[in-house]
């Protein structure tokens, strides 16, 4: 890989499924780059609703969170029943605390997911 910037990219991605497929999700993968049919970095993760979780990762030192969730929601929307999921890598935590990334969502994407997981 030529593009520092892109390897940096490919190594969080790959992470995050390995993280993902050591919580039991073991259908986690990543996507082939789609350029604007592009659905997100990693799916496989599922509800039996055929919810499709749609999962943008970031790996960068300056955070634009409002336009990475934008993309991440158009991405989704490309799936029949996306739920969009933006991963943030945490500055300053490396490849042993990738749990403490952040995970962000709109609040009614959340509301969505926990009313799929019966909460109450």
């Amino acid at each position: 890989m030529g593009n520092k910037h892109k390897a940096k990219g490919t190594t969080f991605e790959t992470a995050i499924v390995g993280y993902l497929k050591e919580q039991d999700f073991p259908n986690a993968r990543r996507t082939a780059l789609a350029g604007e049919n592009d659905s997100g970095d990693i799916h496989g993760v599922k509800h039996p609703d055929a919810t499709e979780v749609a999962i943008q990762c970031k790996n960068q030192k300056s955070f634009k969170l409002s336009e990475w969730l934008n993309d991440t929601v158009t991405q989704a929307s490309k799936l029949p029943k996306g739920l969009p999921l933006l991963v943030v890598k945490r500055p300053g935590k490396g490849a042993s605390a990738l749990g403490e990334s952040y995970a962000v969502m709109r609040l009614e994407d959340m509301v969505t997911l926990l009313k799929s997981a019966k909460f109450t």
